[in-house]
This record gives structure tokens, sequence and C-alpha cells, in this order.
């Protein structure tokens, strides 16, 4: 598997940038006037998440590229699991020390997402599976898809795990200028995670856990 071969077209790479645009919009605008029902918010993203990932796979398979050219790395034995979600625990620890960093860095701030944050038993569970959705789509969409993307087309790992934190970063913008930056600076350490185990697997793992545990214990 060469990683320095794009997985799909420039113009499908364009077609992504628009979609995460209208992402961003449909969130913020959620964001200002949410539905009544929280159920109806976990919907109307997991949609928006799915819709995001078929966009993706289509696009590689177009192009000759099945999904595991976007995941990477898979596992062979029991030991490549292991290694895995040791690895997935080890970013954990990085993103939580990353993202109390930044926030000591900036500030603290009010944060913008309680209108979705789960408020009993039912919506928890509903969380939970929105935050495993969230966790396997974005991590296909940017570490599997869009730092290929980029580093295909620029030439440069480190410029490509650079810009798909920004464009991961971007896209949370209804939460505010001090919370982006706190997201960018994860989507660096699952990027860089990614590049050095030429794998999203770890990163999938992580990423769901901190989703879920995000809003079950309050954001």
């Amino acid at each position: 598997m060469n990683n320095n071969q794009p997985l799909a077209s420039g113009r499908h790479l364009f077609g992504f940038f628009l979609i995460l645009a209208g992402i961003a919009t449909a969130s913020w605008l959620m964001a200002r006037h949410p539905f009544s029902h929280r159920f109806l918010i976990y919907l109307a993203l997991i949609a928006m998440e799915l819709l995001r990932l078929w966009y993706v796979i289509a696009g590689a398979h177009a192009h000759g590229n099945g999904l595991m050219n976007i995941v990477g790395r898979g596992w062979s034995t029991w030991r490549d699991g292991a290694r895995d979600c040791l690895l997935a625990i080890g970013t954990i620890v990085v993103v939580a020390v990353t993202a109390r960093a930044l926030v000591f860095l900036l500030g603290s701030w009010s944060p913008d997402t309680a209108f979705m944050l789960p408020t009993n038993f039912g919506e928890s569970t509903g969380w939970i599976v929105l935050s495993i959705t969230g966790g396997i789509c974005e991590e296909v969409a940017y570490r599997g898809y869009l730092q290929r993307q980029l580093r295909a087309f620029t030439g440069s790992l480190p410029v490509a795990v650079f810009l798909q934190a920004v464009a991961f970063g971007a896209v949370h913008l209804y939460q505010g200028w001090k919370p982006v930056i706190v997201i960018v600076g994860i989507g660096l350490v699952l990027g860089s995670v990614r590049a050095w185990r030429r794998s999203i697997i770890p990163g999938t793992i992580a990423h769901s856990i901190l989703d879920i545990l995000g809003g079950l214990l309050g954001g």
C-alpha cells in the first residue's frame, strides 16, 4: 500500500471540503436553534457522519481503493490488536494532556455544547451510539481519507497532518474559537498517531472513548 498515492481524485477532495462546509453550517444552526429532543439532534448528527463516510468510501472505491486502503494497517494477530489498544490508551492520555495545556493557555470559557449533552439514561445510550459512530466516521474522514489525500497532493506528511487538524477544528466553529484551537490540537495528536502507526484504528478507539466520556461526564 503506497501512502503517497491519493485515495480519490482532486475533484472528489474539493467535494469533501464542500461537505465539511455544509456540516459546519448545519452544526452552527443546530447549536443556535437546537431541536427540542436530544434524540433528534443525535439522529441528525449521525446522518451527517454517515453521509460523509459514504462519500469518502464511494470516492475511494471509484479510484480503485477499498476500505482498508483508508483504514491502513489492520490486525494480523492478537498482538496487533493488543498493541493498538495500548496505543489507544496512550493516545487518550496525550490528548487529555494536550487539551488541558491548551485550556490553561487560552483561559476558560463557557461551553456551547450543553444543548446536545445527555441528561438521563436514555439520552446517555443515544450519546454512546453517536460517539462510536462519530469516532469511526471522523477518523475515516479526517485521518484516513483527508490526511492521505493532502499528503498525496502536497507531498508533505507534516503539512497533511497540520491541515487535516485545521479542517477537523474548523467544522466545530459553532463551539467558539477557543474550543476550535483545542480541537485542532487534538487533531494533531490523532493525525500524528495515524502517521506513526499507519493506521486509524488506535485513534478511532481513543476518539470514541473520549467522546463517550466527554458527554457522560458533562463535556
